[in-house]
């Protein structure tokens, strides 16, 4: 179950979503906000997983109170203007809905963010697992000694050091590449083959002219499609002998 909070000036934007989820078993609408600053209060004593946030509000605006939050939950953006929707990706929303936005849509955007729960809530318990278990061995990287353990990517306005062994894949999207790391997505502005000359080559490989993944988070292959974690990537043509080496 994901615990939603709307937040939006505008009664039909909140009927819209409520019809919309009320289709949806996993969506619960815990409140429902008028303004940011009704919605800072409600968030200072309640927790939530996903906010269904409008940018153009009164005194102060989505994107400027989204930046308030210390620990954001997920972020799904519903606006009429879509300038804004660069600026929302920097800061790491998960979904950007251009109004009016049909339900095939918002489901496909609250699908990756129940995805994106999953892969929080999975992360966590691995780590609270390994916190436990005090007597085990320290576990020894396998990664290659001719290169370093972690990369470090600019996004968000920040510089994130991020562990390669972390890594899912890598996709381009327009002049953007998304890194999909194991507890969060970074966006930052680069090119993929970039990122395909900086990444150990027995670590990962380019299988699309939009993907880059890693060998090691494969789950299993069918056909043309690699399916990791909760994607299926799709493989190019032209990219196939890159693959078929590792298959070998």
């Amino acid at each position: 179950m994901m615990k939603c909070l709307i937040v939006d000036d505008e009664p039909l934007a909140h009927s819209v979503i409520n019809n919309y989820c009320d289709n949806l078993s996993f969506i619960e609408i815990e409140k429902e906000c008028y303004s940011a600053f009704e919605a800072i209060n409600y968030l200072n004593e309640n927790q939530v997983d996903l906010i269904f946030l409008d940018i153009n509000m009164p005194k102060l605006k989505g994107l400027d109170f989204l930046r308030t939050l210390t620990n954001p939950p997920l972020i799904i953006i519903t606006s009429a203007y879509q300038e804004y929707a660069m600026e929302g990706y920097e800061l790491a929303i998960q979904d950007y809905l251009l109004k009016p936005f049909s339900f095939e849509r918002f489901l496909k955007a609250v699908n990756k963010a129940a995805q994106q729960k999953k892969l929080l809530e999975t992360s966590k318990s691995k780590s609270e697992l390994e916190m436990t278990v005090n007597t085990s061995p320290k576990v020894i990287s396998t990664l290659p000694n001719d290169y370093e353990e972690h990369i470090f990517i600019k996004g968000d306005k920040k510089t994130h050091q991020v562990a390669l062994d972390t890594i899912l894949y890598l996709e381009s999207v327009g002049s953007y590449v998304k890194i999909y790391v194991e507890d969060k997505t970074i966006i930052t502005l680069d090119r993929l083959t970039n990122f395909e000359n900086k990444l150990p080559q027995n670590l990962f490989v380019r299988v699309h002219r939009s993907y880059i993944i890693a060998i090691r988070k494969i789950d299993f292959i069918e056909g043309n499609r690699i399916k990791i974690s909760d994607k299926h990537i799709p493989v190019g043509s032209v990219y196939k002998q890159n693959l078929a080496k590792f298959l070998k």
